[in-house]
This record gives C-alpha cells, structure tokens and sequence, in this order.
C-alpha cells in the first residue's frame, strides 16, 4: 500500500491524499488552501487550473497523472475539502465522483459555478451503504459529527486492510440535527483490521473534548434574550455551512422577531440543505444580489427591533456582507447600542486575523456591543482522537490537515498510545510518498 500526501500536510487546508493498492489508486479530497483563495488577485473559479496552480490555492497532484485512478471519494462539503474539484478532476474523468447526498449538492453547485466541463460521473452515496468501487475495492461512508451536515469517515475496505480517512470529525454527544458519530460502527470496523487512518489535526493541541453543538444552542438562546432585552438592532453571523448553527438561531429567535439571512454563501448552502429537510426557510428572507441585500438592510434600519439578521464574512473578508453592512454599503447604519453577535471563531491566520480586527474595529467606533466565540469546532480536540485510535486501532497512522507543530503534537498523543514515529506513524508533507508495509 502507498500512501500520496499531496495537500494538507503543510496547512490547514487544501486538503488532497491518494492511496494505492495493488495498482489501483483511490483520491480522498480535492481542497483549496482558503488563505491562499482569499490572498488570490482573481476570481478563482475563473481562472485556469494552471493559474490557480500558481497561486498555490490548490493541491499539485503530477505524481497521480500517470496513475491508474479508480475513485475520488469527498467525506464533506467544506471548500478546503471539494473546492479543488473543478480544476483537477477532470484529468481523472474515468474516475467517478463518491460523495453523500448534501456533499454531492455542494460539488454540484460549485462545478456549475467554474463552468469547467467535468465529466466524471457522480455517485451519491447514502451513509452505511457499500458500494463497489472495483473488484477490489469497496467504500463505505461512516456518520460522524462535524460543523456541516453528511460529514463522515471514509472506509475503504481494500485486500491489504481497510484505510479509514477522516481528517475532519469529532464526537459530538448532543448534536441538533443529525445522530451522534457512529461509534458502534468504527469499533466493528477496528476488529475487522485498519491498516491505515488519516486523520485530521486541526484542533489535536486542544485539550480535553470538543463541546456539543447543544451547549451552544443554550448560550445563544441566554445572549439573543439579553440583547433583544436590551433592545436595538441585532446581527449574527457564523459559518454559512453551519446548517445546525442556524437552526438553533431560528430556534433562540422563538418567532420575536422576522429573520433574513444575508449573503450568497448562505443562501447557496441553506438552499442545498432544504432541500435535503434539514432546515425551514419559508418564513425566512434569505437575499445574496445587491439590491435585495440592500432592500432587506434598508427595512432593518427603519425597524431595527423587528428584525434578526444573519450575514456571511465571521472572518472580516473584505466584501463579504459583515464588512458592508458595517462600511455602510447598504442602506442601513449601526447605532450606539446595536448588537452583533459572532457565532464562529476566527481562523488563526494572519488574514484572518487582520480582516476580522479591522470589522471589530470599525464596530467598535459605532458604539456596537460585540458578543464573541458563541461558538464550538467541529474538530476533535486530544482526548477524541484518543478515542477515535481506541476505536479503530489503527495499524498504521498518517496524521493530515495541519502545519508541522500540529502534526507533531498528534505524533505526541499517538505515542502515548503505543505507536513509534516513522514506523508505525509518519509525519509528512506535502508531495511525499509513504510506503505502508
């Protein structure tokens, strides 16, 4: 068995990893680098694959061109997971597309979107289902809790063992709309034999668990009382994928006041998620064209107690909806005692980092009262990846989605757990190829 690591291994992000088993090679993920989306002079989805090669937005995947490629399997619909699709898997069109039925919606979209012919067919894949992908090699998808819906663990039963690639999940024991991760289901696959795990190490170096989604359902509904209490206008924004997020503000808001969801994003992932019945926006306004963004913020200001708002750009993008409503785009004006409320918290890049303190900043000089971090990951901390290796116990373990400390501080926890760096766990970077004995 060989393992590529080809993107992800360096960054949070950019997420891209091929395994190959007796000449038949399966790619898990097709991510952007979001940094690097964000840093991009240009439209990505209409630049040339070379172009965006180039702006290291995407994963460089020459060592598979030669290769005999029989699946692209997408556990999520995050973009730093599927954003790569309509550049690079065209060049493996004799290789279908797996992915559950939201994730599926998502890549839809967004090769529609690029406008890219991409002909490679799309399998929809239903949790708990295994489907044949050769005569070799069979897929499963494995529910897990993440921050988007249909997240899962990839389980790809194959004659040297099953590869289990995860890279995002965490067990979350109170969710709001989907089951807990499926526990019963890794331990029986953990008997049956791993050879090798992927996992994802965002938050590895946190310590203890990742909070329920539950327990931030109960803090909104106390703030989103206090501010209403308090009176003035009210602005939320979170992750627009976070489809649970955004059932529980619609659940905190109880009907007190009428709802509009600002920004493309959110109306594009909301749009996916109806469809699916896994959130009701009849009574809701969701808008992304400018004059209806500006419509709806206009009805805000004339009757700022009226209305909840939800925007896209938690992260201070420039453009996004956050920073237009608080440069004063639309027609609408913060005020003295106004409320915004983050639902999210801020992706530790230095972009990031700067964009989201310029937002708070011009807020701040309005007099706004900013209620932050109202907000769990979707990604395990320490003590779930100990039990996602109890689970599985993996034989061999190649640790992804992170920078080097990262990575480093899951080889930590791994050795605590029995395993030896460069035998039985391996530390990569992007481009390398493992040998799995």
């Amino acid at each position: 068995m060989k393992v590529y690591t080809l993107g992800g291994y360096e960054e949070v992000g950019r997420n891209m990893t091929a395994v190959e088993v007796e000449g038949e090679v399966v790619i898990f993920d097709m991510g952007y680098d979001m940094e690097e989306v964000v840093n991009s002079e240009g439209q990505i989805d209409e630049m040339t694959t070379n172009q965006t090669l180039e702006t290291g937005a995407i994963p460089e995947d020459e060592q598979l061109l030669d290769k005999n490629v029989v699946a692209i399997v997408i556990g999520h619909g995050h973009l730093d997971h599927v954003g790569a699709i309509p550049k690079l898997a065209g060049a493996y069109d004799n290789a279908p597309i797996y992915a559950t039925p939201y994730t599926m919606k998502i890549i839809e979209r967004m090769i529609d979107d690029d406008r890219k012919n991409i002909s490679n067919d799309m399998i929809t894949v239903q949790k708990g289902e295994e489907t044949d992908l050769t005569d070799n090699l069979s897929l499963e998808f494995a529910h897990v809790n993440h921050s988007i819906p249909d997240a899962t663990l990839s389980l790809l039963d194959t004659p040297e063992g099953y590869v289990v690639y995860g890279n995002d999940m965490k067990i979350d024991q109170s969710p709001i709309i989907e089951e807990t991760t499926d526990v019963e289901r890794l331990k029986e696959v953990g008997e049956e034999g791993v050879t090798l795990m992927v996992p994802g190490t965002t938050r590895v170096d946190s310590d203890g668990r990742a909070r329920s989604e539950k327990s931030v359902e109960v803090e909104l509904k106390d703030v989103l009382d206090s501010c209403y209490q308090a009176g003035g206008a009210v602005i939320a924004s979170t992750f627009s994928s976070q489809i649970s997020r955004l059932n529980s503000l619609i659940d905190a808001n109880n009907g007190r006041r009428k709802i509009a969801f600002v920004g493309r994003s959110l109306k594009e992932y909301v749009k996916s998620a109806e469809e699916l019945g896994l959130i009701d926006t009849s009574n809701i306004e969701v808008v992304s064209y400018f004059n209806e963004c500006d419509d709806v913020m206009s009805k805000v200001d004339d009757n700022k107690e009226d209305w909840l708002v939800v925007a896209t750009g938690n992260q201070g993008e420039p453009g996004a909806q956050m920073d237009k409503i608080s440069s004063g785009t639309y027609g609408f004006n913060f005020e003295k005692g106004d409320h915004v409320i983050f639902s999210s918290k801020v992706i530790p890049t230095p972009v990031n980092e700067a964009n989201r303190h310029t937002l708070e900043k011009k807020m701040k000089e309005r007099g706004v009262r900013i209620y932050k971090g109202i907000h769990t990951t979707g990604h395990a901390h320490r003590e779930d990846h100990r039990d996602f290796i109890k689970f599985l116990d993996p034989e061999n373990i190649v640790p992804s989605h992170g920078h080097i400390q990262k990575l480093g501080s899951y080889v930590e926890l791994a050795r605590e757990e029995g395993y030896t760096l460069e035998e039985d766990i391996f530390i990569s970077e992007n481009g390398r190829e493992i040998q799995i004995n």
